[in-house]
């Protein structure tokens, strides 16, 4: 085995020196990033799925366990692993400790990653190892456990090494092993050990020793991972012990010994939390640790500080003794360097232990003299000789204390020493030289060093004594607690005499008493309500009798409501018939009271049309067949008077515009015979009927002439022929007018219910409708309009427009067809006010609530049936609007307000 470790040096000390010190630095600092994310229960894995969770323990006695068998287990290995010589006086296999720490991390989890530093440490101390060496190697502590996380994220789930898969993740895991850990304690051991002792023999020393130990991990774990699954502690498969958390979207859930992906609200009504035994057990042995460690320490500390008191005195006296003799030396010979048998034998006889070191330097720091048995030259002086050396300064006072440290490779040792260096000078050589006296730390301080090792065996004792202890109690008090919350859940399934056992608790006994009593009267209890349970399901029985009697009864009466519910329907579908005969009616009777006015209103032009058709048959009969030959009989000047008064006929228009007064006509009569014309009555006659009334210069330069008689004569012919025409064209269109207007009214009668809203002006809807009443309303009633208003509303036109016709309808029948009706249009806000008011008799105040309530009418028997403001009211607020009235003796007045057409507003 001598010549691997031989063989590793030297492929290691190939490698270059500062990358060595490098990848050392670098594996601290990885290591250190992978020890945050261990032990703050990160896990990079979730189930079987690798993603980055948090695990969540249930501290509970089991975890308890855990960490006491891994506590345990690193003594024991340490222990045995430190009795296994590899390499007489070199190498033991140490590293068992790391086996230790890998089984247990895989098999129990994160608790014994909690437990591995504390066990190293104390370990350690128990070894041997210096307390000042922990301290500096305490990173190391936490870092290696660390790395086993490694082999627990990648293998901890299932840790079957008959699986290739386990294989495959355990090579990879040994081989990032090897890379990391023990260049990791290069780094950490170069501050003691330097960095050429750390790197190429601790660095290779460990690669040989784990590498033995991770060819035994796979048989060992092989072995015992069925027993521990057997006995029900392995971490994986304990229900709901842990459970991983994924931190990353989807969210979600392992938890152990179940499915995956159990939800939250499962989990929830499982036990959490800290148990009531690891409650009663964990601050019990944080107190025994912390009072152990305290009075060790406080009783290592002391006999450390009077161990180094002793060793200064001892210093002191030594080097009196030796310059008291030297001194003697030099009064009987005048010399002291002369004679160096002399002063070897001087040192020798001076001597106080074995142990002790003892050399006469010169200025220079050239060795003088020293013990016969010490070697000329050693590594302890020439390290004593640098030491000296960077403190010359304080060489210059009698006395200076020093300590040093001498590190060897073959084999790998550091030894500390303490120096006392007095200055001697020598008057008769005129020359100053150096005693050293030297003492290693492990004459002095052997006993501290075995007190050390004597008080971490009795500290991991007195750990291992608490734990048992604190077991043992916690059993005490947590087994009748348990055994209460069974008996509970038995009571709750019915079982009344689960034993609770006894206690030597008193208060616990006492609880055990209240217990049974609690059971005892539950089962009374239980009796009692059983009892009246069959009570209650003999009468039961007896209400069943009663209830199908009931049901038989309710069924019967249920067809009858059936029959009812039809009965009523049938009423209600020929009620709705009969309403929609009633709204026929209202509005038939509405278009019966148009018939007559309507067809006055046709037969007046179409008489007019028809007599000025006769009228112009006869023209075109007779006078026009003359027309040729009286134009051939005109002159030119004749044509052009001609030209001029058939052109004034043809602009004549309206046949009233050309009537004059009896006074306007005999003053032009005395205008004729006062200019002497021929025949002034036909000529005053036919300027009439031409429409001329405005006699101008040029009309009685044309009547003056002899002819104009028979010019005007042919004139009247042909104007009386255009005259017809405008007649007939007058007359039709009044009666389409009439028409649109009807047609108007009929779209309103129509069944159709869709809206179809768009711009409406309400004035020229209101002309139209007015049209249909022209025969009824041109003789007696006066119809005033005020138009104050262009703007637009959005309604239905057809629907609107029957509001208009019952509104101004109700008002004619209200006033009996004589007397004013006021119309007028304006904006009022968001709306158009239309108002239509009468001068009648006005509403009875006694009835002005009820005459938008349906069939509710005052008019006459076959008038109405009472359904038109119910209609109006209807229609308007079907269009957003709203219809009131104010009526007194005077007359009533309708508001219709319907929305106005805003900017920007489409249809």
């Amino acid at each position: 085995m001598a010549e691997i470790i031989v063989w590793l040096e030297f492929v290691i000390s190939k490698i270059p020196l500062p990358i060595l010190e490098v990848w050392g630095r670098f594996s601290f600092l990885l290591g250190s990033l992978v020890a945050v994310f261990a032990y703050t229960g990160f896990s990079f894995r979730n189930g079987k799925q690798f993603r980055i969770s948090r695990e969540v323990w249930t501290w509970n006695l089991k975890s308890f366990y855990f960490f006491l068998i891994t506590f345990v287990s690193i003594f024991a290995t340490g222990y045995l692993g430190s009795s296994i010589v590899l390499i007489p006086g070199a190498q033991t296999l140490e590293s068992l400790k790391d086996l230790s720490v890998f089984l247990c991390l895989n098999f129990f989890g994160y608790p014994a990653l909690l437990a591995v530093p504390f066990a190293y440490g104390l370990s350690d101390l128990i070894e041997g190892v210096p307390p000042d060496f922990l301290w500096d190697w305490l990173p190391g502590y936490f870092i290696n456990p660390s790395l086993f996380w490694i082999s627990y994220q990648m293998i901890g789930k299932s840790p079957n090494f008959s699986k290739v898969r386990i294989w495959i993740y355990y090579f990879i895991f040994v081989f990032l092993f090897l890379l990391l850990e023990p260049f990791l304690w290069g780094f950490l051991c170069s501050k003691q050990f330097g960095s050429e002792i750390s790197y190429h023999t601790i660095s290779s020393a460990l690669i040989f020793t784990t590498g033995i130990t991770w060819i035994l991990a796979p048989m060992i774990s092989f072995l015992l991972f069925p027993i521990v699954k057997k006995i029900g502690y392995f971490w994986a498969e304990i229900p709901f012990q842990v459970k991983e958390v994924s931190i990353t979207e989807p969210r979600m859930v392992w938890v152990s010994s179940s499915n995956f992906g159990t939800s939250n609200e499962q989990y929830a009504e499982e036990r959490t939390g800290i148990s009531l035994q690891l409650f009663i057990v964990a601050p019990f042995v944080c107190l025994v640790l912390f009072l152990v460690g305290i009075t060790s320490y406080v009783t290592l500390k002391n006999a450390e500080e009077s161990a180094y008191h002793m060793v200064e005195i001892l210093h002191k006296q030594w080097s009196k003794n030796i310059q008291l003799q030297l001194s003697e030396l030099e009064t009987n010979t005048g010399s002291i360097s002369s004679n160096p048998i002399l002063l070897q034998q001087l040192l020798d006889t001076s001597m106080v232990n074995t142990q002790g070191k003892v050399y006469l330097l010169d200025s220079h720091l050239t060795l003088i003299s020293s013990l016969s048995n010490e070697p000329k030259s050693s590594r302890l002086l020439e390290t004593l000789r640098v030491e000296l050396k960077k403190q010359a300064s304080d060489l210059h006072y009698p006395e200076t204390h020093l300590s040093f440290s001498v590190v060897t490779k073959k084999p790998l040792s550091r030894e500390n020493w303490n120096a006392n260096v007095s200055r001697f000078e020598i008057p008769k050589e005129r020359s100053t030289i150096y005693l050293v006296t030297l003492f290693p730390y492990s004459f002095y301080l052997s006993g501290v060093y075995t007190g050390n090792s004597e008080s971490a065996m009795v500290f991991a004792w007195a750990i291992l004594l608490s734990l048992i202890l604190a077991v043992v109690l916690a059993e005490l008090v947590t087994r009748p607690i348990l055994r209460f919350s069974s008996a509970s859940k038995s009571l709750a399934k019915g079982d009344w005499d689960f034993p609770v056992g006894e206690s030597m608790i008193a208060e616990l006994r006492g609880l055990s008493d209240a217990f049974r009593f609690m059971s005892r009267e539950l089962k009374s209890s239980f009796e009692r309500v059983s009892a009246s349970q069959q009570m209650v399901m003999e009468t039961n029985s007896n209400l069943e009798k009663i209830v199908n009697d009931r049901t038989v009864a309710l069924m019967e009466s249920n067809k009858n409501l059936l029959e009812t519910i039809a009965t009523k329907e049938r009423i209600l579908l020929d009620l709705h018939n009969a309403q929609n005969q009633l709204l026929l009616s209202e509005k038939l009777a509405a278009l019966g009271q148009f018939a007559a006015g309507i067809t006055h209103e046709l037969n007046t032009p179409l008489g007019a049309i028809s007599s000025s058709v006769r009228a112009m048959s006869e023209i075109l009969k007779k006078d026009i067949l003359l027309l040729p030959k009286f134009l051939e009989t005109l002159n030119h000047e004749e044509l052009d008077d001609f030209q001029t008064l058939l052109l004034l006929s043809v602009n004549f228009g309206d046949r009233s515009s050309g009537l004059m007064s009896r006074a306007e006509k005999k003053e032009r009569m005395a205008q004729l015979k006062e200019k002497n014309i021929s025949n002034p009555e036909d000529i005053l006659d036919h300027l009439t009927s031409i429409g001329v009334t405005n006699w101008d210069s040029q009309i009685f330069s044309i009547i003056e002439k002899p002819r104009a008689s028979f010019l005007l004569q042919n004139v009247v012919t042909l104007g009386s022929l255009y005259r017809l025409v405008y007649v007939v064209q007058s007359a039709t269109e009044k009666a389409s007018h009439v028409v649109n207007a009807l047609k108007h009214y009929l779209y309103t009668d129509q069944s159709v219910v869709d809206s179809n809203s768009q711009h409406v002006n309400i004035p020229s809807e209101l002309d139209s409708i007015l049209t249909l009443y022209q025969a009824k309303i041109k003789k007696d009633v006066e119809i005033i309009k005020n138009y104050f208003t262009s703007d637009s509303c959005l309604a239905d036109r057809d629907k609107l427009n029957q509001v208009w016709i019952n509104l101004i309808n109700n008002a004619l029948q209200a006033m009996d067809y004589k007397g004013k009706i006021r119309i007028s249009v304006t904006t009022e806000s968001d709306y158009v006010l239309t108002s239509i008011k009468d001068n009648g008799k006005g509403i009875d105040p006694e009835i002005q609530d009820k005459v938008f309530l349906p069939f509710f009418t005052t008019k006459k028997h076959g008038e109405g049936i009472g359904l038109g403001l119910d209609i109006c009211k209807q229609i308007v607020e079907k269009m957003n609007g709203k219809i009131d009235f104010i009526s007194d003796p005077t007359g009533t007045e309708f508001r219709v307000y319907i929305p106005k057409v805003m900017e920007g507003t489409r249809v």
